[in-house]
């Protein structure tokens, strides 16, 4: 069965110009596609054009390093560092947030770059009863 976990991520577009945070959003998601890996992982993601973001979030996974649809969402997170840093007028643009929770208590991954929020992903573990 294997060692499993729950994964999320959000790509956000927030600058205060509205016409950036398009332009950026779009230009970002033809870059996406243009590459194999990352096409791949965005065919997984829900794309909510309205609100500019890129959301994943899986349950139940196993999330290895070895695996390729793992190395698929690592290199469209790449991408949005690779957005960030290359592009100037983007700097204030484009942001990500990752979380990953293992099986073990003590496994929890937490990660983020470019302009982001804290608040767009937090871990919370929760005591489930049955009574």
């Amino acid at each position: 069965m294997g060692y499993r976990s729950t994964v999320a991520y959000t790509i956000r577009f927030t600058d205060d110009d509205d016409k950036l945070n398009e332009h950026t959003f779009y230009t970002f998601i033809a870059e996406a596609k243009s590459k194999d890996t990352c096409r791949a992982a965005l065919e997984e993601c829900e794309i909510d054009e309205n609100k500019l973001q890129i959301n994943y979030h899986a349950e139940d996974i196993k999330w290895y390093d070895t695996y390729s649809h793992v190395q698929n969402h690592e290199e469209l997170l790449l991408l949005v560092n690779d957005t960030y840093k290359t592009f100037e007028d983007t700097r204030e643009c484009i942001g990500y947030v990752f979380t990953r929770i293992g099986e073990n208590d003590d496994d929890t991954e937490w990660r983020a770059d470019g302009k982001y929020e804290v608040d767009w992903l937090w871990v919370r573990r929760e005591i489930i009863k049955d009574w």
